[in-house]
Formats: structure tokens, C-alpha cells, sequence
């Protein structure tokens, strides 16, 4: 019996101490794990405060913005010429057209302003002989671009160049401009609807 009783003795010794040591080594995995994650968490915090303090790049929100406003222009030109609150919505392509069909051998374009969205028409024009203007001016009243406008300022002046200050031909071919030449400008808004009369007693 006392050898049973030693051996039950030693048995229970051996359990404990096999507890205490496994037990110990429990807590300090779990130590362990505990301070692994104490550190991962600081490193997140860190990297969450450093994102926060750089904020969003400021040159993407720069270029966002310009976009945004490019749109919005965009969409803005858009719903104008829809509404025809641009006035002319067909561009200045038939001016261009017209000027080029009427095109006459002695005439030559110097200047061409379409200004008001079409509205306003200013031209700056030579011609080698006086003659040639009034024919000029009728092939270009036969325009569709000219319905509705009224030449409401002409001006014709005989102009001679001293040979010094005439442009000279260039190396490449192009005829120079002549020395004597009739300059003649006019101005040919859209004609604005007439009042109506008034009667009498009006």
C-alpha cells in the first residue's frame, strides 16, 4: 500500500508540474500573439494617421476641378446653341464659302471680320480697277449669306504705293501685290426688323 500510495504521489506530482509547465507555456504564447498584435496595430494606426495627415493629392483634385469646369463650359456652349441664344448656330463656314465661290480674278480679300454671332459684317477688299468693285459687290448680293443685310457704310479710295513700301515677291513664287489699286471697305449687318407705322391718332 505505501509503495501504491508513492507511486500515486509521484503520479500526481508529474500531472501537476506537466500542468503548470504546459500552462506557462499558454500564457506566454499567448503573450506573445498579444504583443504582435499591440505592434500591428500601432504600425496601422501610424499608417492610417499619416494617410489622414497627407490628405488627397492636390494635384488630382487641381485637374478634377478643371475637368469639371471644362464640362460644365461645354455643356453650358451646347444647350446655348440649342436654344439659338448664340444667335448664328451654323458657324461662319458659309461667309467663308461664299467669299471663296465669288472669287474674282483682279479682287483680292484683305480683311474679314463676322462679328455678333454673324450679325456684323466687315469687309476689307483691293481691286486693280474701279470696275471691278460694283461686279464684285452684285456676285456677292447673290449670296444666301447676304439675304437680310443691308450695306450700310461703303467706302472706296484709290491708293498708290511708293515702289519702297510695295511687298515684294517671295522666293518661292507668290505675286507680289501691285503698287496702285482701288481699296474699298463695307459694313453689311443684318437689316433689324422695321418699325411698324404708326397710324393716325397713334
Amino acid at each position: 500500500m505505501a509503495q501504491a500510495l508513492g507511486l500515486i504521489v509521484v503520479g500526481v506530482v508529474a500531472v501537476c508540474a506537466y500542468a503548470v509547465i504546459s500552462t506557462r507555456a499558454a500564457e506566454q504564447a499567448a503573450r506573445q500573439t498579444a504583443e504582435r498584435l499591440a505592434k500591428e496595430r500601432d504600425q496601422l494606426g501610424q499608417l492610417a494617421a499619416r494617410i489622414a495627415a497627407q490628405g488627397k493629392s492636390q494635384a488630382l483634385e487641381g485637374e478634377l476641378a478643371r475637368m469639371e469646369n471644362e464640362v460644365k463650359a461645354r455643356q453650358s456652349t451646347l444647350r446655348a446653341l440649342a436654344t439659338g441664344e448664340m444667335g448664328n448656330t451654323t458657324g461662319f463656314s458659309p461667309f467663308l464659302a461664299a467669299f471663296g465661290r465669288q472669287a474674282l480674278s483682279g479682287v483680292w480679300l484683305r480683311t474679314l471680320v463676322v462679328g455678333e454671332s454673324g450679325e456684323e459684317l466687315f469687309v476689307q477688299a483691293r481691286a486693280l480697277r474701279a470696275e471691278l468693285v460694283p461686279a464684285y459687290l452684285r456676285g456677292l448680293g447673290r449670296e444666301e449669306m447676304m439675304k437680310g443685310r443691308r450695306v450700310t457704310e461703303l467706302k472706296l479710295a484709290a491708293k498708290s504705293l511708293p515702289e519702297s513700301a510695295a511687298p515684294r515677291a517671295e522666293a518661292g513664287g507668290a505675286v507680289a501685290e501691285p503698287t496702285q489699286f482701288v481699296e474699298f471697305t463695307f459694313v453689311a449687318p443684318l437689316r433689324l426688323a422695321e418699325p411698324a407705322a404708326k397710324g393716325p391718332g397713334q
